[in-house]
Parts: structure tokens; C-alpha cells; sequence
């Protein structure tokens, strides 16, 4: 089985490919909803969702904390879902965020701008300019996203296996391609590869709550098979037990292995 993620331009039969395939291939589904009921349950504000899900941050969210908390968390959520394998994980920068996991397929879903105008119209029943507004703001918010949140280009051809021009390609005929392509990447449902999507989610999960805490600047984190490696220095004994506190609030650690030193006159920052 594999893992599958799938972006895809407005107007490109991206998500009716995706669900198509989901239901070809019997994986699960996964969009809005199960990403975001990830996200919440890692601790992300469910009013927050909607400012930064699949969007160009603005100027002020790129200076708040909750874009960084959101960058952090939407990688474990992710990866989190992906450690149950056989999904179709739609956009969210799951090309970036799976692209080294063994066992995944990246595929990019696109269509010539002519071509999506005119479904959006029949889509929508709406005007022309209107779709072509809808659109060309749709695909601002998908690149913005992605550079943003993951400093990588949407258009980055080595971020995927398979790009599919959906100009004069049927649907049925672009599920059978992913069905292949997929087949050829089948993991097995390997078990070094779910410790290694729990281990990156931990990660994250941890570097969110970091940011709520001052000092930890000098505390370097490594995740190895659910157990957590705390090293480095800080400044006083209650940025150490806050640390400590965030990493045993995280839900599938282990234990954890603290080496962090209290030097309040010599802090290494890393």
C-alpha cells in the first residue's frame, strides 16, 4: 500500500480525480475536515484554522506566533494521518512535507487557465471575469502557501512523481495512471516507515509548544523511535521542567532522555 498525496490546481478535476482514486484504490480520504480535526486535536485553535489553511499568510500573520505554531503542526498532522497508510492526502503541502518518505507518491493535478475558466463557470454557473478572479486568486494563495509555510515553489517539478494535464485527459484515465504509479510504490505498510512519519510528527509537535516558552532557544531536540533526546543549555531550572513538561504532554513519546544544563551565566544558542 501506499501514500498518496495530491495537489492540484482550481479547476483541474484535482479533487474529483483525488476522491476518484480513494475510492478505486479503497483508501482513505483525506482533506479539510480530517486535517483540520488533526490540528485541533494537536492543540491548534479551530478559529485559527481558516486564516492559514491552503492561504498566502498576510503580513501580520508571517510575524505571529501562530503561523510558526501552524507551520510546526501541520507537518505532524500530516504525518501523523500518513502513518495509517493507504491515503489520498489532498494538498496542505503533503508533497513537501512526505516528499522523502519511502512508499509515497507526489502527484501534481494541473489544466491550461482556458480550460478551468470554463469549468468553474459550469461548476458555478457564474460570469466568466468572476471565475477568472475566483482562479487566479486560488492559485496566489497555493503558491504563497507553499513558499511560505515550506519555502518550496508549487511548481517545483522534483516535488513529484506524476504531473497530469487534465486539458483532454479523462478522469477515469488519470486514476488509472496514479493506480500504476502507486502500485510501483507500495511500502508494505513497513514499520520503519510509520516510526519515521510518528517520530517527524513528534517533532513538531514539540517544536510548536517551544515556542510558547522563553528561554529554549539553546535546547536542542531529537526523536528517534518515540523517544525523546532533550540536550543543550538554558538559563534556570524552570525553562528545563517546562521543557520537560511540553515533551511528556505529547501524546505517544515514550520517555525521555534530558541532557539540558542549567547555566544561567553561559548558554550556548544553537
Amino acid at each position: 500500500m501506499a501514500i498518496i498525496t495530491i495537489s492540484r490546481q482550481k479547476g483541474s478535476l484535482g479533487d474529483e480525480i483525488a476522491r476518484a482514486t480513494a475510492e478505486k484504490l479503497g483508501y482513505n480520504y483525506i482533506e479539510k475536515l480530517q486535517i483540520s480535526e488533526a490540528l485541533a486535536r494537536l492543540g491548534f485553535s479551530v478559529s485559527e484554522i481558516d486564516k492559514y489553511d491552503e492561504k498566502k499568510p498576510s503580513i501580520w500573520q508571517t510575524l505571529s506566533m501562530h503561523k510558526s505554531k501552524f507551520a510546526h503542526l501541520i507537518r505532524a498532522a500530516v504525518c501523523e494521518i500518513a502513518v495509517e497508510d493507504n491515503v489520498v492526502i489532498v494538498g496542505r503541502g503533503g508533497q513537501v512535507i512526505l516528499k522523502d518518505i519511502p512508499g509515497t507518491v507526489n502527484l501534481r493535478i494541473i489544466a491550461p487557465f482556458a480550460t478551468r475558466v470554463a469549468r468553474l463557470k459550469e461548476k458555478q454557473g457564474i460570469e466568466e471575469k468572476d471565475a477568472e478572479r475566483i482562479i487566479r486568486q486560488s492559485d496566489r494563495d497555493s503558491s504563497g502557501y507553499l513558499s511560505n509555510y515550506f519555502d518550496a515553489d508549487l511548481n517545483d517539478d522534483d516535488l513529484y512523481d506524476l504531473v497530469i494535464n487534465t486539458r483532454d485527459m479523462t478522469l477515469s484515465t488519470s486514476v488509472d495512471l496514479i493506480r500504476r504509479v502507486a502500485g510501483d510504490k507500495e511500502n508494505g505498510k513497513s514499520r520503519h516507515v510509520a516510526e519515521l512519519l510518528k517520530d517527524i510528527s513528534f517533532t513538531q509537535q514539540a517544536k510548536a509548544a517551544f515556542l510558547e516558552i522563553e528561554g529554549v532557544e539553546g535546547v536542542s531536540l531529537v526523536v528517534e523511535k518515540g523517544v525523546a533526546s532533550l540536550s543543550g543549555a538554558v538559563r534556570s531550572s524552570a525553562v528545563k521542567i517546562h521543557c520537560e513538561r511540553a515533551i511528556a504532554n505529547i501524546k505517544g513519546i515514550t520517555s525521555v532522555n534530558d541532557q539540558i544544563n542549567v547555566s544561567p551565566e553561559n548558554v550556548v544558542i544553537f
